[in-house]
């Protein structure tokens, strides 16, 4: 090998080690938003925490709730595949624990906990620490009204909530599914919350910023992380936290982990 292609090779190679780290960071990112409504008087503090998995954050999971801490928040959401239906479920469990004795919590349940086959289990020790399990319930805090809906019985529950909006308050629906965006928006819900998508996995701005594969949509799909707006409503899609197990290769590429913090203030912007 030749001086000038061992120099070009060490160039390259050391370009790689650089960027990969980088590329494949699966540190945690907060990522904020800020809302207005006339139907709030004050402001009203959320943060939304999907696709925990069971995943590890610091010793006793003390960097997210550390997270949460720093934002104050008035309500906790924590969004579908909190648990997974492998790897244990200690992690998720110890978080709920921190944050059900701190602050207002909601829940629903995505389809790994389905996966489980322990939805019915799950709900019940959820609701033990105090945390609000909406599967087709609401519930009113802060001048806002939160509903839920899982994959257990999708048209009823949602019946059940779209029957329950209220158009003095900010309604707001968890839905695991960004998919279903498009017969959701226009119901009447003001915010939608949801995860599942990963952030598209391998994200590749700004040829690919939606990622290239999610589960409900497939190859280079559009609902995977951010804000979409459609018949004067809002979704907001969280990449989640999942972090790349030991026994699974599929790293997540310029596509870190994230917890979103809403601040909802009352006017119009």
């Amino acid at each position: 090998m030749t001086r000038k292609k061992f120099i070009a090779l060490t160039a390259i190679v050391s370009a790689v080690a650089i960027a990969i780290p980088f590329m494949c960071s699966e540190s945690l990112s907060v990522t904020p938003y800020s809302l207005h409504s006339d139907k709030v008087t004050a402001p009203v503090k959320i943060a939304f925490i999907s696709d925990l998995h069971n995943t590890l954050y610091g010793k006793d999971m003390s960097e997210l709730a550390d997270s949460v801490d720093r934002f104050s928040p008035d309500v906790v959401i924590l969004g579908g595949d909190f648990f997974n239906y492998v790897w244990g479920e200690e992690n998720s469990v110890r978080f709920a624990e921190i944050v059900s004795d701190r602050y207002p919590c909601f829940y629903t349940l995505g389809n790994h906990e389905f996966k489980r086959g322990q939805q019915d289990i799950i709900k019940k020790e959820m609701s033990a620490m105090g945390i609000n399990v909406l599967d087709g319930k609401y519930a009113d805090i802060a001048g806002i009204r939160i509903h839920g809906i899982d994959g257990g019985s999708f048209r009823e529950q949602l019946g059940n909530c779209t029957s329950a909006i209220a158009a003095d308050r900010y309604n707001i629906l968890i839905n695991h599914y960004p998919e279903e965006y498009p017969k959701l928006s226009g119901l009447g819900f003001d915010l939608i919350l949801s995860g599942h998508a990963h952030g598209g996995q391998w994200r590749f701005p700004p040829f690919l910023p939606n990622g290239v594969f999610c589960p409900g949509e497939g190859l280079f799909p559009h609902y995977t992380g951010g804000v979409y707006s459609e018949n004067s409503s809002m979704m907001i899609v969280s990449r989640g936290l999942q972090r790349c197990p030991r026994d699974l290769i599929i790293p997540r590429i310029f596509n870190r982990p994230e917890i979103i913090f809403i601040t909802l203030d009352a006017g119009q912007k």
